[in-house]
């Protein structure tokens, strides 16, 4: 027959042959509950033990059996473990949960909140980045073709007035004489006037000079570009040059003296670049950004860097100077000093000079990167704000099924006493309340095979 432990539900296999007397008592190998055996049950019906509730059933066929050994005269038995393939031993509490594989309720809890609130957070953060990005270099360039466009037109604007001052002096009677002490005497005026024109002067057909304002020794000018140029019927002309007077660099504006509609000289103003570079050079954006002028030839009008000025830089092969001169508008972006990433603006003025500005790109883009960071740190933040909330509300949900599956497998085993509290009124409210009713359905029918049994 087969003897089942009230407690924790072991089988055990009993030979009643060996049973002496009409009952016998042992004490389970797993809880040292004590277990009574009735000699007298009929074959196929379940009895469960008067004293102590024991359930046993003899068994339905002949099974060879462990031998067990001999019941002492007490009417104590000893009996062994039911090892058959279709009873094996009951699981102890907890271990169903233990061999438990695959995704937990919480982490499925966690990872879906995280997909329904990061993917849509993800989706906006891409977009508004984008955005971002878009509005922010069209802005950069919008804001720096307005600057290369002012300071062009600054710088178009401060030649273009020197030059009507130069055409409006050359149209005078004492100038067109070429006699030296008239044209001695407008020059001196002129430069008190514009004080800028260190040196005012005027030339013949040769080059030679005929007057000056400073009343300095006359010199060979046949030698110079502008000269040249008026000569050869040019109406304005102009050359950076280190100064014959003045030994240091300088621009200078000719236009021709014209008497009876024939060219008679060159009238020319020697002027420093102070003037013209009080904008440019002193011109900053941020902590890298600056302008330069060069002139027809990439050689340096104005520059942050005084050296380049006075050693008259070459700065052809600048990039911005290139996409200048071969009219392409635009940002261009390009490896500046140090191999760093920098961005610039160039334009090409009037007289075939380049204004351009640069600025560091990672400034210049300062903007974009904060914008950046701030998403990146608000994602990283929603992120953990959605783990902590999920693993609250999965906890909410889990404990409470963690205790009532604790519970099912402690009724499972026989302990019937156990206490199930629940004060949800959700789903598992009534799981608790089905649990409990089972619990006290099999209370009701274990007292009702003991009160058969008696």
């Amino acid at each position: 027959m087969i003897v089942i432990c009230e407690e924790c539900g072991k089988k055990y296999r009993i030979d009643p042959d060996k049973i002496k007397g009409d009952k016998a008592r042992f004490k389970c190998r797993s809880c040292s509950h004590l277990i009574t055996v009735d000699k007298q049950v009929k074959v196929g019906q379940a009895v469960v033990s008067p004293e102590t509730g024991a359930t046993f059933s003899p068994a339905p066929e002949a099974t060879p059996a462990a031998t067990p050994p001999e019941p002492p005269a007490t009417g104590t038995a000893e009996a062994e473990p039911e090892r058959t393939a279709a009873a094996p031993p009951p699981k102890k509490r907890g271990e169903a949960r233990k061999k438990r594989s695959g995704m937990g309720l919480t982490a499925k809890v966690i990872l879906l909140m995280l997909v329904v609130s990061l993917i849509p957070g993800g989706i906006y953060f891409a977009l508004s980045f984008k955005q971002n990005s878009d509005r922010i270099f069209t802005d950069n360039e919008r804001f720096g073709n307005q600057i290369v466009d002012a300071l062009a037109t600054d710088v178009e604007g401060w030649v273009d007035k020197n030059i009507r001052v130069l055409k409006a002096v050359a149209e005078m009677p004492a100038i067109r004489s070429m006699n030296r002490y008239e044209q001695e005497v407008l020059l001196k005026i002129v430069q008190q006037k514009y004080p800028w024109m260190y040196l005012v002067f005027t030339t013949d057909n040769f080059g030679m000079n005929v007057a000056r304002n400073d009343g300095k020794d006359l010199k060979d000018y046949s030698d110079r570009q502008y000269v040249q140029d008026v000569m050869a019927g040019k109406a304005v002309a102009w050359q950076n040059l280190i100064g014959k007077t003045s030994k240091k660099p300088a621009l200078v504006l000719a236009v021709p003296i014209i008497k009876n509609e024939e060219v008679v000289g060159v009238l020319a103003a020697a002027m420093t670049r102070d003037a013209i570079s009080k904008r440019i050079a002193t011109w900053r954006q941020g902590k890298t950004g600056y302008a330069f002028l060069v002139d027809e030839n990439g050689k340096v009008i104005a520059h942050q860097i005084p050296a380049f000025v006075q050693k008259e830089k070459d700065l052809s092969r600048n990039p911005l100077v290139k996409a200048a001169n071969s009219k392409k508008p635009g940002m261009v972006e390009f490896d500046g000093t140090g191999g760093k990433p920098e961005i610039g603006f160039a334009k090409q003025t009037d007289m075939g000079w380049v204004i351009a500005i640069q600025q560091a790109r990672d400034e210049a883009f300062q903007s974009l990167k904060e914008t950046q960071t701030f998403a990146l740190i608000l994602l990283g933040a929603t992120f953990v704000a959605v783990v902590i909330i999920a693993l609250l509300a999965s906890r909410a949900i889990v404990n409470p099924i963690r205790t009532l599956t604790d519970a099912a497998n402690r009724i499972s085993v026989g302990e019937l006493g156990v206490e199930i509290q629940s004060k949800s009124k959700d789903e598992i409210g009534d799981l608790a309340e089905a649990i409990t009713r089972m619990q006290d359905s099999i209370r009701l029918s274990i007292e009702r095979l003991r009160r058969r049994r008696r």
